[in-house]
């Protein structure tokens, strides 16, 4: 029997945390079973990794679909979206966020289409109505914490599923020494590097990680932080306050501003501990990706985070907005750094035993399984 095709819908090609966690997905598919076509709005650096995995992509810019100024276009993308569909012979639609989806259950009507849907940030219970997310098939949330938004369903046991997002540890591991790309960062070798990979975004909260060094900067002259992501168009104004809070705590020295790569594992194997503070989470792929690699995080108190980190085993909680607080855990570890250690080793099998692709993508496909069975009439 030939694999069957999944239909990926994306709103976004770059490589951030919900892009990443496509592209291990399909490159892990068992090819015997399923097979992946995706569409994306436009080219960008995740159509570049999977057409270099031999995954087939397909452009079509749909808009988004609370956008006025794209309704007039609305009818001829679903009707190009339901061709693309019957060409491909598509069993079955995904949407990596929930943008897509009235795109999808709007088509996949149409076409007898079933449709998955992920959600991973955080919905309130009028965007599930306005992003028509009662219609999919099933809802795909990456944490309990973000399975709550939809507490209100009378349905959700039955509609609303839980599967953590995995990685490949192999992914993080780096020939080079964490002094080596220390160097190449121009850090010195013997700093306490705390280093936190998100777009500067109001939501993540940097500026709280940039108090918090102002309040220990002089008595720890080796603490370092290291910022890595770049600010969206919609974030321009949170840079300017970031940079701007920066010089006013004189930190210019003491923080790293580095726009986000594609070379990631050589920050998280540079860093002493990774960062993840958000005040709204419905995951944090950033804690087992460093956690791969032997690195713990300290995560704010906040959505699916404390889901993943197991406090002063794994990593550590620190409540949201409270830059006192995560200055005094990181007291605690630069004085102790034989924590850093312990827990970073706890962390890196938490991710062998919990969070590995095989994992996530062995959950996704038995999902695939029981919605195909039910579309055909099974039980």
């Amino acid at each position: 029997m030939p694999p069957k095709t999944v239909l990926y819908l994306t709103p976004s090609v770059r490589l951030l945390g919900a892009r990443q966690s496509l592209l291990a997905l399909v490159r892990s598919l068992d090819p015997q079973r399923y097979r992946a076509v995706v569409c994306c709005q436009s080219k960008g650096g995740l159509t570049e990794e999977l057409e270099r995995s031999g995954i087939p992509v397909v452009i079509l810019h749909t808009g988004w679909w609370r956008k006025t100024k794209y309704w007039l276009k609305r009818p001829f993308v679903l009707w190009r979206l339901r061709n693309l569909i019957r060409r491909e012979g598509a069993a079955l639609i995904h949407c990596n966020e929930i943008y897509p989806n009235p795109f999808a259950v709007t088509v996949g009507r149409w076409t007898s289409t079933p449709v998955i849907t992920h959600m991973r940030l955080s919905v309130t219970p009028s965007m599930t109505s306005k992003y028509l997310l009662h219609r999919a098939e099933r809802i795909v949330v990456v944490s309990e914490a973000a399975g709550h938004d939809f507490d209100h369903w009378p349905d959700k046991s039955s509609k609303v599923e839980v599967i953590y997002n995995g990685v490949d540890p192999q992914k993080y591991q780096l020939p080079e020494t964490k002094e080596q790309l220390r160097r190449e960062m121009n850090c010195p070798r013997d700093a306490f590097i705390i280093g936190q990979v998100a777009t500067w975004a109001h939501r993540k909260r940097q500026h709280i990680a940039v108090e918090a060094l102002a309040l220990l900067a002089e008595k720890y002259p080796q603490l370092r932080l290291v910022l890595v992501g770049g600010a969206a168009r919609t974030q321009q104004d949170y840079e300017a306050e970031l940079r701007s809070l920066i010089a006013a705590r004189q930190l210019h020295e003491r923080v790293m501003l580095l726009p986000f790569t594609n070379q990631i594992a050589s920050i998280y194997n540079a860093i002493d501990v990774n960062l993840l503070i958000s005040g709204d989470e419905g995951f944090g792929r950033t804690i087992i990706e460093a956690g791969s690699v032997g690195v713990p995080t300290i995560g704010a108190q906040a959505g699916g985070i404390p889901e993943i980190i197991r406090n002063g085993e794994t990593g550590w909680l620190v409540p949201v907005d409270e830059p006192q607080a995560l200055a005094d855990v990181i007291t605690d570890l630069v004085e102790q750094p034989e924590k850093v250690k312990t827990a970073g080793e706890a962390a890196r099998q938490m991710v062998n035993s919990r969070f590995t692709i095989e994992k996530h993508t062995q959950h996704v496909m038995d999902l695939y399984d029981r919605v195909l069975k039910k579309q055909a009439g099974g039980k």
